[in-house]
C-alpha cells in the first residue's frame, strides 16, 4: 500500500508525513502490509527492532503501543505509554493511547482524565489516535452503564470523525433501540443559551467555546468559578452539571439536575431535569424487599413428585438442556411454579382478578453422597409472603421438613416491582383478550399499586402520600413523568389522566407548534404536540428522529397525523408512516388493515407495492393465516419478483419460517468458511483506527 506522504503523520505532531516523519514512510508501509497480511505479531517484532535504533521515536512509539494493544499484551503496552509520556509529555496521541489503555484494562470513567489531557494539548489538528480514543472511551463507558458520559463521548465522535465513519452513530442509534432504556436518556443533552443583559456573559461563553471542543474538564472548571461568583443561576448550574455528567461524574451530575430543579426555570424544563436526576442518581436508592431462596429438607422425595403432579397450583417448568452434561451436579432433579390458584380451564372469558399469580418458583433436587435431598423455594419478601409458605405447607404437607436455609439472593425495588407481575394464563386465551387483561393490569399498577410504592425520591414516601407537599411538588411531577414516558401506544395516555387526577398534580399543557423549533422539542413532549398545526415536510422530520429516538408513542401519533392527511406536500412520502403504523400495531389484523391503507395509497401514487406485500407475508407466516400467505406470494411472484432485493426478502422469509431449506455456504470438502476477521492498524493515507488482531476479551481499542 502506497502511502501518502500528504497525509497526518502518526507521530500526533498534526503535521503532514512529508514534513515530518517522511524517513519512516517505507517502515510504515511495510508494518501494514504485515498487518494485512494477517502477520501482527511479525509486525510488532519488526517496529521494536526500529525502536532499539531510535527508542523515543514518536512515530514508532505510537506504532509499537497500537500493535500491542490490538495484541492485547497491555502490560508492554502500559511500559510504552509510559515511555512516550515521559519523553514527549506534549504529544497529544501519547495521551490518546493511555486512554485506551484505561478503557481496556481499567474503567471507561478512568480513561476521561488522560482523553481530557490528550484533547487539552490539541491545536488545530485532530491526531487520528485522539479521535479513536473518543470514540474507545465512548464505547467503554456505554458498556459499564455509564450512558451520560457515553453519549457525551459519541456525540463528541460522531461531529468530528470523517463523513464516512458512522460507527459513533450506529452505536448511539442502538442505544436508543435498547429496550428498557427510559425515553429521557435516549435524549441529547444541549447545553443553555447564555441569559440576556448578563455582565458575565464573556467567561460563559468561553466554557460554550470549551465544550464545543470536547474540553469539558476546562469547561467544568470555568462554569465552577462562574457559579461562585454569579450564584445559583439556573443556566449555570445546568450546563456545569452536563460537563460533570460528560466527565462521568453521576453523582454530581445528579445533583445539578436536582439542584436545577429548584430554581426559577421553566416547569417542563425542571420536570425534565428532576426525572433524569432521578433515574441516574447513584445515592437515590429506593426502599426495596427481599428475594429469598427458602430451603427445605425432603423426607420423601417420592411422595413430593406425586403430590406436586397431583396438585393444580403446580406445574412443571421445563429446564433448558444447554450444559446439561457439565452442570448435573447443580441441576436440580425437576422444577416448577407455583400459583395462587389453579389455571382455569379456559381464558376465553377470564376475569383480570381470575388470573392465576406465580408466587414461587420451586426446585427438587435428588439425595447426593455429600447432602440430603431437599426443596428450594425461590419467592419475595412481600405482603403475601406469609401466604406462599402456607400454601407450600399445605401442598407438600410431610414430604418436607422444617425450613432449613434462608438466603438473599437478590433485591428489588418497591416501586418497580409495583408495575410488574408475574401471570398464567391459559394456552387457549385469545391474543385480544390477553391484550385486553394486560391493559386491565397496566392501568391497576399503575394508578393503585405504584401510587402506593415508596419512592427515595420523594422523601421515602410513596406518591401518594406526597400529595399536596410543596417540597416534593417537581419530584412527585418528576417520578409521574417517569411512568408516563414508558407509554408505548395511544390507548394507554387515558391512564395517565387517571393517575394526575388521582395525584391531584395538573394535566400537562398542549403545545402549539407555531415558533417551537421542532427538532429541539425533548421528544417527551411530542404527545403533547398539536399535530393538526405542523407543516407537512416538519411532521416528516419529527416522524424520521421519533424512530431513530426509538418514541414507539411519538412515532405512532405522528404516523398516524402523516397518514391521515389527504394531500401531503409532494416532497414528502407517506411510506415511513405507513411502515411505522404496521410495524408497531401489536395487533396482527390491524397490522393487515394498515398494510391495505398503505397498498392503496401506494398503488394511487403510481409506486411499487412490493413492501406491502412482503410485510403482509411476514405477518402471515407469523400467525399462521395460509390464505394471506398464499395471497402475498402471489402478489410477490406476479408484480414484485425481479424488483431488486424481493426475491432475496422472500426466500430468507420462507427459510427462517422452515418452509425452505437454507443454504449452506461450504468450501471443497464439506468444510463451512468462517468469517474472515479484520486484522488492520492505521495508518497516514486512511481515516479508520485501529482495529483489533483478534482475541478473546475485553477489546484493547475502539471497534463497535
Amino acid at each position: 500500500m502506497a502511502l501518502d506522504p500528504y497525509s497526518p503523520c502518526p507521530c500526533g505532531s498534526g503535521k503532514k508525513l512529508k514534513f515530518c516523519c517522511a524517513d519512516l514512510a517505507t517502515e510504515i508501509e511495510k508494518v501494514q502490509k504485515m498487518v494485512d497480511g494477517e502477520q501482527p505479531h511479525a509486525a510488532l517484532r519488526h517496529v521494536e527492532r526500529l525502536l532499539e535504533k531510535q527508542p523515543q521515536r514518536e512515530s514508532l512509539l505510537d506504532l509499537c503501543i497500537a500493535l500491542q494493544l490490538a495484541l492485547h499484551e497491555f502490560d508492554a503496552a502500559r511500559e510504552q505509554i509510559d515511555l512516550f509520556r515521559r519523553v514527549h509529555p506534549r504529544n497529544p496521541s501519547a495521551h490518546a493511547q493511555a486512554a485506551l489503555l484505561a478503557a481496556a484494562t481499567a474503567t471507561g470513567t478512568e480513561a476521561i482524565g488522560p482523553l481530557q489531557d490528550a484533547l487539552e494539548l490539541l491545536e488545530d489538528d485532530m491526531p487520528l489516535r485522539v479521535l479513536e480514543a473518543i470514540g474507545g472511551v465512548g464505547q467503554a463507558l456505554l458498556i459499564e452503564g455509564e450512558l451520560v458520559a457515553a453519549r457525551g463521548h459519541l456525540l463528541l465522535y460522531a461531529t468530528i470523525a470523517p463523513e464516512q465513519d458512522n460507527r459513533a452513530v450506529e452505536l448511539l442509534l442502538r442505544m436508543n433501540l435498547q429496550a428498557g432504556l427510559p425515553l429521557l436518556m435516549r435524549e441529547y443533552l444541549l447545553l443553555a443559551d447564555c441569559p440576556a443583559a448578563v455582565d458575565w456573559q464573556e467567561q460563559f461563553t468561553k466554557a460554550t467555546k470549551e465544550s464545543s471542543r470536547g474540553l469539558w474538564r476546562r469547561a467544568e472548571a470555568t462554569l465552577a468559578k462562574l457559579r461562585e461568583e454569579v450564584g445559583a443561576v439556573p443556566e449555570v448550574v445546568y450546563n456545569l452539571a452536563v460537563m460533570r455528567g460528560w466527565l462521568g461524574q453521576s453523582a454530581a451530575f445528579a445533583a445539578g439536575f436536582h439542584e436545577y430543579a429548584k430554581l426559577d426555570a421553566p416547569l417542563d424544563n425542571a420536570v425534565e431535569a428532576e426525572a433524569i436526576a432521578q433515574l441516574v442518581d447513584p445515592d437515590l436508592v429506593d426502599p426495596t424487599l427481599d428475594t429469598l431462596q427458602l430451603s427445605y429438607l425432603i423426607s420423601d422425595i417420592d411422595s413430593l413428585a406425586e403430590k406436586f403432579a397431583g396438585d393444580k397450583r403446580v406445574e412443571d417448568y421445563p429446564l433448558g438442556r444447554d450444559g446439561q452434561d457439565a452442570d448435573q451436579a447443580t441441576r436440580p432433579r425437576s422444577a416448577h411454579i407455583l400459583l395462587d390458584r389453579p389455571t382455569p380451564s379456559s381464558g376465553a372469558e377470564l376475569a383480570r382478578t381470575e388470573v392465576p399469580n406465580v408466587v414461587a418458583f420451586l426446585s427438587v433436587y435428588g439425595k447426593r453422597t455429600d447432602r440430603e435431598a431437599r426443596l428450594e423455594v425461590t419467592t419475595d419478601r412481600n405482603a403475601q409472603f406469609d401466604e406462599v409458605k402456607s400454601l407450600l405447607g399445605e401442598i407438600a404437607g410431610d414430604s418436607v421438613g422444617e425450613l432449613q436455609e434462608e438466603e438473599v439472593r437478590a433485591q428489588k425495588s418497591i416501586s418497580e416491582e409495583a408495575l410488574s407481575w408475574r401471570w398464567r394464563l391459559p394456552d387457549d386465551t385469545p391474543m385480544e383478550h390477553r391484550r385486553q387483561l394486560l391493559a386491565e393490569e397496566r392501568r391497576e399498577a399503575i394508578v393503585n399499586r405504584w401510587t402506593d410504592a415508596p419512592r427515595a425520591a420523594l422523601d421515602g414516601k410513596s406518591p401518594r402520600s406526597a400529595v399536596g407537599e410543596a417540597s416534593l411538588r417537581i419530584p412527585l411531577l418528576a417520578s409521574a413523568l417517569i411512568v408516563e414516558q414508558a407509554a408505548a401506544d395511544p390507548s394507554e395516555l387515558p391512564i395517565f389522566v387517571e393517575l394526575r387526577k388521582k395525584l391531584e398534580i395538573p394535566e400537562p399543557e398542549p403545545i402549539d407548534p407555531e415558533g417551537v423549533d421542532l427538532e429541539l422539542l425533548p421528544i417527551v413532549r411530542v404527545p403533547r404536540l398539536d399535530l393538526s398545526r405542523v407543516a407537512d415536510t416538519a411532521l416528516a422530520k419529527l416522524l424520521d428522529r421519533a424512530v431513530l429516538m426509538g418514541a414507539s408513542l411519538a412515532s405512532q401519533l405522528v404516523s398516524e397525523e402523516l397518514v391521515g392527511r389527504p394531500q401531503l406536500d409532494e416532497s414528502v412520502d407517506a411510506a415511513p408512516g405507513y411502515r411505522q403504523l404496521i410495524r408497531l400495531e401489536a395487533d396482527a389484523q390491524r397490522a393487515l388493515d394498515w398494510i391495505e391503507k398503505a397498498r392503496a395509497w401506494s398503488q394511487n401514487n403510481g409506486s411499487s407495492t412490493a413492501e406491502w406485500a412482503l410485510m403482509e407475508l411476514e405477518i402471515s407466516i407469523q400467525q399462521g393465516i395460509a390464505e394471506r400467505v398464499q395471497r402475498a406470494l402471489n402478489e410477490i411472484r406476479e408484480k414484485h419478483l425481479n424488483e431488486p432485493g424481493v426475491a432475496e426478502a422472500t426466500h430468507r422469509m420462507l427459510s427462517e419460517a422452515g418452509l425452505l431449506a437454507p443454504p449452506t455456504a461450504s468450501r471443497p470438502g464439506g468444510q463451512v468458511a468462517p468469517a474472515e476477521e479484520s486484522k488492520r492498524i492505521w495508518t497516514p493515507d486512511e481515516s479508520s483506527p485501529v482495529e483489533p488482531a483478534g482475541s478473546e476479551g475485553k477489546s484493547a481499542i475502539w471497534t463497535p
